[in-house]
């Protein structure tokens, strides 16, 4: 039997009014909001789901992650500014996170290697320890 994590990890702007009762419904306090964008922190939460029964509006989407349906990772460029803890040794196990430049902007930002997703443990270290909840699992 594979062992299945459930994350509340995504608010739909379409759908979110920024009323906050996800955040006062969560018992570990691990949600919280930041120029207008939701944060958890996950190293608190629990995968209680409280914050998806109080959502009126769905706006919270639940993923749910078992052994086979992971298909890479992205970084949300608005919350992502560029710490590069992800690119540190000890951050991700296999170091897929990769520093790219566009080459017309010379703007920085982040990449996750699918091109090696087969080397990732699926651990979830890397979407837990993101200090700006920016890296987020992408699943088939």
């Amino acid at each position: 039997m594979d062992n299945e994590k459930l994350f509340p990890i995504y608010v739909n702007p379409n759908f979110c009014v920024l009323c906050q009762r996800c955040s006062y419904s969560c018992p570990n306090k691990a949600i919280f909001f930041k120029k207008s964008l939701r944060y958890v922190d996950y190293d608190k939460c629990q995968g209680c789901l409280k914050c998806v029964d109080v959502c009126e509006h769905g706006a919270i989407e639940v993923i749910s992650i078992t052994e086979g349906n992971l298909k890479g990772f992205c970084i949300e460029k608005e919350k992502c500014d560029l710490c590069k803890l992800c690119l540190e040794e000890d951050f991700c196990f296999q170091e897929l996170f990769k520093l790219k430049t566009d080459e017309l902007s010379r703007e920085e930002f982040i990449i996750f290697n699918k091109e090696n997703i087969l080397e990732c443990l699926k651990c979830l270290k890397c979407f837990k320890n993101c200090p700006k909840n920016a890296i987020i699992p992408e699943i088939v």
